[in-house]
């Protein structure tokens, strides 16, 4: 998710592990904890080609057995360096919680994270709640903030404590559930629209959980819906794309094998003559819902072209994109807009 709410999750780990101990010093280690395995951007420094962050980004900074291993030197120098009375085996538990629980939230997300490198780069993903949702975020911070303001050794300090993991993890329940009602929905749709799919799978547009996103797709065409709680008025409708995967076979690189395991298999080919086309990774779905043609329902995708034999790969985003725009046209499809 964003790092924002990384900083706070992070924050609420150590106050939980160590802030008996530590007080507020607990909170901003915490914070630390949980911002250092989203350090793995600053490799885009050294190579900032689309295809590379994909392989680094959410990749061994990640991983649970990185985490396993990292745990112990930024143990041994806590216990080192820190005058609180903290056991090196606690001080091993807050830092590995701090990082583990950062990768377990982004798994909630789409983007997916490899938790199990090195033994498997499956991209865990449950697709249960957006990379930023304020609904999960604020109230999280808000509580967690107060909490800040009383003494370590009071006992309302943790009651704060808990009531800010009570609701945000309550809030993430809330999202599988949500998930579960509006899957079932994008099934009886397709199945009364008489679509034929080998895969669904729901994910919530940017900054909520009321507006979903439905992708299906089989080995010819993928279709794309949106599905609002607060817009059930508004019937499903399904927008199809032919996939042309058959087209692969003349671009096959390195690049085009990493787009497609990202996209998880969604994902549709546009050919443009006979050495160029354009790959639609959509698994965010459509950012442009009032928009049909690729170009404009989707914010981004990557072209493939080839000079004497080469393949070559430039991700294309759009330049015009407008930032309020996007939000009141988002706003009104969830219903809450005018």
């Amino acid at each position: 998710m964003d790092s924002l709410t990384q900083i706070v999750l992070g924050a609420a780990t150590g106050e939980v592990i160590l802030g008996k101990r530590l007080g507020n010093k607990a909170i901003l280690l915490g914070a630390i904890a949980g911002t250092i395995p989203d350090l793995d951007v600053l490799y885009n420094f050294i190579d900032n080609s689309p295809i590379t962050q994909l392989n680094v980004h959410r990749a061994f900074s990640h991983a649970t057995f990185s985490h396993l291993i990292l745990a112990i030197p930024f143990a041994w120098l806590s216990a080192k360096w820190s005058k609180a009375d903290v056991s090196v085996k606690r001080w091993y538990m807050f830092w590995f919680m701090g990082f583990f629980t950062h990768a377990l939230l982004d798994c909630c997300t789409t983007y997916g994270t490899r938790l199990f490198l090195p033994f498997s780069d499956y991209q865990v993903a449950f697709n249960n709640v957006s990379v930023i949702d304020p609904l999960y975020t604020i109230p999280f911070l808000i509580l967690l903030l107060i909490c800040m303001f009383f003494r370590r050794d009071n006992p309302t300090r943790r009651k704060f404590l808990w009531a800010s993991i009570i609701v945000s993890s309550s809030y993430m329940l809330l999202t599988f559930g949500l998930k579960f009602a509006v899957h079932q929905k994008f099934k009886a749709s397709l199945e009364k629209n008489n679509i034929q799919y080998n895969e669904l799978n729901s994910t919530p547009t940017i900054l909520n959980a009321i507006l979903w996103s439905g992708i299906a797709y089989d080995d010819n065409n993928i279709y794309c819906a949106e599905y609002s709680f607060l817009n059930s008025s508004i019937p499903i409708v399904w927008n199809a794309y032919q996939r042309h995967t058959e087209l692969e076979t003349n671009f096959l690189s390195h690049e085009l094998e990493t787009v497609k395991w990202f996209s998880d298999g969604q994902y549709f080919i546009q050919p443009h003559g006979q050495d160029s086309i354009s790959f639609y990774s959509i698994k965010f779905g459509r950012m442009n819902m009032d928009e049909t043609e690729p170009e404009e329902a989707f914010f981004f995708y990557y072209k493939f072209d080839k000079n004497e034999g080469k393949v070559n790969c430039h991700a294309v985003e759009r330049t015009d994109f407008n930032f309020n725009e996007a939000l009141d046209k988002l706003t009104k499809r969830i219903g809450i807009g005018h």
